[in-house]
C-alpha cells in the first residue's frame, strides 16, 4: 500500500470537469473544414444541379490554378535557360575576340562550348523550317 492510498482512505478522487471557457478548442484552419463548407452549401437550399455547377466550378478554379502555377514554372526555366545560353554564347564570343592571355577556358573546352552552340542554333534552324513545312 502506498501512502496515497492511506491518505485517501481508500476513496476515488474526481477530477472537476472543465468549465466551457476552459476547454480546448479543435484546431481548424479558415478555409479547410469541408463539412462547414458542404453545412453551408447545404443551407442555402440550392438544388443538386446548382450543387453540382458550384463544385464543377471549383474544379475548374483548381484545374486553372494549377496551370497558372505550372506556367510560371515553365517561363521561369525558359528565362533560366535563356541565361544560361547567353552567358555561354558571351565567353565563346569573349575567347574568339581576346588575346589568349584573357582566356580561361581550354581549346578544347571552347571548342566543346563552339559544338554546343552553333549545333544548337542549328536544330533550331531545322526544327523551325519542319514545323513550316509540315
Amino acid at each position: 500500500m502506498t501512502d496515497d492510498e492511506q491518505d485517501g482512505g481508500g476513496e476515488l478522487k474526481r477530477i472537476p470537469v472543465l468549465s466551457r471557457e476552459d476547454r480546448p478548442r479543435p484546431l481548424v484552419l479558415p478555409g479547410s473544414d469541408t463539412g462547414l463548407k458542404e453545412a453551408n452549401l447545404l443551407g442555402k437550399n440550392l438544388t443538386e444541379e446548382e450543387i453540382a455547377s458550384a463544385a464543377a466550378n471549383s474544379e475548374h478554379n483548381r484545374t486553372e490554378k494549377f496551370r497558372d502555377h505550372f506556367e510560371h514554372i515553365a517561363i521561369c526555366g525558359l528565362w533560366l535557360v535563356a541565361a544560361l545560353v547567353l552567358a555561354a554564347a558571351l565567353a565563346w564570343f569573349w575567347h574568339l575576340i581576346t588575346p589568349e592571355s584573357w582566356h580561361w577556358l581550354t581549346a578544347d573546352a571552347v571548342g566543346k562550348l563552339q559544338n554546343l552552340l552553333t549545333g544548337g542554333i542549328f536544330a533550331t534552324l531545322a526544327a523551325g523550317h519542319l514545323k513550316k513545312r509540315m
